[in-house]
């Protein structure tokens, strides 16, 4: 038997080469754009030594794609689906309505909890609290410390001053436990984010595998530091840099609190941002054209690298171009905890069927084989009526990509194809030309029916996107009730 046969054997059944189970810390950035960090070469005006490090020591994924906007992107890590196999194609979650990552859907964490994990989230969830059925600490995480919106500030920790920052954990012996953070206000989030990392990681018993993911606050707006992190003065990106010093400081300190529980030389380290950058003063995309929530490469292709100080489990290092879509994390992260088989056992549930994850643990790991991933469906919008498909590194873009139409109603978006204006067309080869500068729709016409056909595909069996949900009567934040919360039954607990 080969040694890479051994490897991928030992990796699927949760060790690698017969190693316990590594733990696992996935990062998530906010907003954080391919000019936003220095391993990109797109920066000339900030500095991100210790991210530069960790991916150029790593494996570098040079063609890393994410959704457009914060929400859809976290719902594809989540549920190991594209957003338009989910209804989330047009945009983020909105506040005081019924919206949620549909409870049917099994969610990453609730599988590798079932592989004997200990699951806990820190940071930015976005993916719906009208319900606790619709909360981390009721979706496998046992532990939840930030907040359900798309953003806080960052001392205050509210929006339109409502707070949003809380706990909860949840398990069948003492039941749903959670806490309003008030008493932090005023104090900065990354401070508070540290404190719950390090609480988290000294009290666990390191004999259990570890799953953390830290959805990192940063760099999202608003943009603000504390002082002690300027190294420059008077200007936005002086601003994004102590931002960015501020977020290396977190991860440093989360590392040192890995290293001295004695589980760093057994971690993965998935790192990556949620979409590109929004603007171009205080965040940057680099040479890539477009922002965030645009389908050109600005707004959908992300800064990522996996990093581990173990060559048993990071055994590929350097760069790939292979595609990887986010919602590939979905597969990967359960092969490498350990597969299906333990959720199967104790729970009696079967795979989920029509998922749009790729399985890459064996490639990006391992190097075995070649990329499994040869396409990306990276977005169909009914709203604004574009769609953007990647394949064999042609990128096709259909409708007019400036179209900024928003819903209109609080109805669901019909699945007509004809909304969408085919004969629109713009072709690039994002290899050769990644500022998507030159349109080669006219000289390569089998490559755009190709790929035309393949979108096609996925037009006609979209979920269907509701847009515009009605506000509820008596949810929260309110006046009565200025938190950020599920109201479905908090009024009970809270009397």
């Amino acid at each position: 038997m080969g040694l890479d046969l051994l490897l991928t054997m030992g990796l699927l059944l949760g060790g690698v080469l017969g190693v316990k189970q590594p733990h696992i810390l996935y990062v998530v950035m906010d907003d954080q754009g391919y000019g936003d960090v220095g391993y990109t070469n797109q920066t000339h005006d900030l500095k991100t030594p210790l991210m530069d490090r960790l991916a150029k020591e790593g494996l570098i994924l040079n063609r890393h794609y994410t959704a457009w906007l914060c929400t859809p992107t976290r719902a594809s890590i989540m549920t190991g689906r594209y957003p338009i196999s989910l209804g989330i194609q047009h945009d983020v979650f909105q506040s005081n309505n019924e919206e949620c990552l549909p409870e049917k859907y099994l969610l990453l964490p609730e599988v590798v909890r079932s592989n004997g994990y200990k699951t806990h989230m820190v940071g930015k969830w976005h993916l719906g609290y009208a319900r606790w059925s619709c909360m981390p600490c009721r979706r496998g995480f046992d532990t939840f410390y930030g907040y359900t919106s798309g953003a806080i500030s960052y001392k205050k920790h509210d929006v339109g001053g409502y707070n949003d920052f809380m706990t909860c954990s949840y398990n069948k012996k003492e039941g749903l436990k959670f806490k309003e953070l008030t008493n932090e206000s005023g104090t900065y989030s990354l401070y508070l984010y540290n404190k719950r990392v390090k609480e988290i990681v000294r009290n666990h018993n390191n004999s259990e595998p570890l799953f953390l993911y830290l959805a990192m606050q940063s760099v999202h707006s608003p943009y603000w530091a504390p002082s002690k992190y300027f190294t420059c003065n008077n200007t936005d990106r002086c601003v994004m840099q102590a931002m960015l010093n501020a977020a290396e400081d977190l991860l440093s300190d989360v590392m040192g609190y890995f290293k001295k529980a004695g589980l760093w030389n057994n971690t993965l380290m998935i790192y990556h941002s949620d979409n590109g950058a929004p603007s171009h003063t205080f965040t940057s995309n680099g040479h890539l054209r477009g922002y965030k929530s645009s389908l050109w490469e600005g707004g959908v292709r992300t800064l990522g690298f996996l990093y581990s100080p173990s060559p048993h489990i990071l055994r590929h290092r350097g760069f790939t171009d292979c595609y990887v879509h986010v919602s590939d994390w979905y597969k990967t992260v359960i092969a490498i905890s350990g597969g299906w088989d333990n959720f199967f056992q104790t729970t009696g549930h079967l795979i989920p069927e029509a998922l749009d994850s790729i399985d890459q643990s064996g490639y990006l790991l391992l190097g075995n084989g070649t990329c499994p991933r040869t396409a990306v469906m990276l977005h169909i919008d009914p709203v604004k009526r574009v769609a953007a498909y990647h394949k064999s590194g042609y990128k096709l873009l259909v409708g007019d990509q400036d179209n900024s139409d928003s819903c209109s109603s609080a109805a669901y978006y019909p699945l007509d194809i004809n909304s969408i204006d085919l004969s629109i067309q713009q072709l690039y080869n994002v290899y050769e030309d990644p500022s998507e500068t030159l349109d080669i729709s006219g000289d390569e016409p089998l490559v755009a029916v190709d790929l035309l056909q393949d979108l096609l595909e996925y037009l006609s069996h979209q979920t269907p996107l509701q847009c515009q949900l009605p506000t509820v009567p008596g949810s929260y934040p309110s006046s009565k009730v200025p938190f950020y919360l599920p109201w479905d039954f908090s009024h009970r607990i809270r009397k």
